[in-house]
């Protein structure tokens, strides 16, 4: 079932049932009953005060001030219901099925995740040079690791700002298992032996940025073997690597290379995409608007900072409702590490 599916079927809360109570009413003995906050506070003795506040959403109560008025709104409810079965109003139902919530994280394919493979393949098929840029977070490494998952012959290169370029031609030439030992020269020959050979590899760079020090020589490889074997590759980074690729020094060389590249922006999951993933687990509804803001702050840590926060959220619940105190203990946490 899709998620918006589940959210459509999802039952009102008992704010949302006040709130009809109070709006729309209830019809028993032919006359419609409209119950305002005084009213509830009178037959639950619950304070007027308490009910507002709770149904407009802006504090949570105590769970025996939930149970009574949870049934008192059952009982009026039960009552308006036998008797629009009793005149024929409505036809009697039988009670939902209770609704089955997802307790693990899984892997989100949000639009722009599925658009981003979609353009990796292109990239593959026409064996493009690809720019992959977006904030820390984002989404980026889970994009480019779930399509080498998908893909043969696909190697992701995880870059390190201490890389010489040896170490560069040690990662590629072990990736796509060629001898790495020799002069630079003959590891770049070597390299370029291997991908001319096997047409079907794309090389991925993770990281890229790490590559930029005090000159742009190991960028300069990379566009070499792209340039001599029509390899496709991909550079995958922050949006410090598109200043690079255009403003770094040496840029007469970069500018070269970035005006070749395929780009692709990631800019995050959106509002609505998030909304939707969690109707599928069993949150409370302020903690489900928290964890959307969590996870489209994208200068923050956007997905990946929910991913870690919601997944010790349902551990902590385990099995039961994500509340607010349990969000608050995994945000802090979290800060804690």
């Amino acid at each position: 079932m899709e998620a918006r599916e589940i959210l459509a079927q999802r039952a009102p809360s008992l704010e949302e049932r006040i709130n009809a109570l109070r709006d729309k009413g209830v019809v028993i003995g032919g006359t419609t009953y409209r119950y305002n906050f005084a009213q509830i506070s009178a037959a639950t003795g619950v304070s007027r005060s308490m009910i507002s506040m709770f149904a407009n959403g802006n504090i949570r109560i105590k769970p025996e001030q939930q149970k009574i008025l949870e049934e008192w709104v059952s009982d009026i409810e039960r009552q308006a219901q036998a008797e629009a079965i009793e005149t024929g109003a409505v036809e009697e139902t039988p009670a939902p099925a209770p609704q089955t919530f997802k307790r693990s994280i899984e892997l989100y394919q949000t639009h722009e995740f599925t658009e981003a493979l979609g353009l990796l393949e292109w990239t593959r098929d026409n064996r493009k040079m690809c720019v992959m840029v977006g904030y820390p977070g984002i989404g980026k490494t889970t994009v480019i690791r779930e399509f080498a998952k998908r893909v043969p012959d696909v190697h992701v290169i995880v870059c390190r700002s201490t890389m010489r370029m040896r170490d560069l031609l040690d990662s590629i030439a072990e990736s796509i298992g060629v001898s790495a030992s020799g002069s630079n020269d003959e590891r770049v020959r070597r390299i370029q032996r291997e991908l001319a050979a096997n047409r079907d590899t794309m090389l991925i760079f993770d990281e890229a940025d790490h590559l930029y020090g005090w000159d742009v020589k190991k960028f300069e490889i990379i566009r070499q073997l792209w340039d001599e074997t029509n390899t496709p590759i991909v550079l995958v980074g922050p949006p410090r690597l598109e200043e690079i690729l255009t403003h770094g020094s040496g840029r007469s060389n970069l500018s070269q290379l970035y005006r070749r590249k395929y780009e692709i922006k990631l800019t995050g999951i959106k509002p609505d995409e998030v909304r939707a993933i969690l109707a599928q687990y069993d949150v409370e509804p302020r903690v489900a608007a928290e964890l959307t803001l969590i996870a489209t702050d994208t200068r923050h840590g956007g997905m990946g900072n929910f991913v870690e926060i919601f997944g010790m959220c349902l551990e902590a619940a385990a099995g039961g409702t994500v509340t607010q105190e349990i969000l608050a203990g995994a945000k802090c946490y979290k800060l804690q590490g």
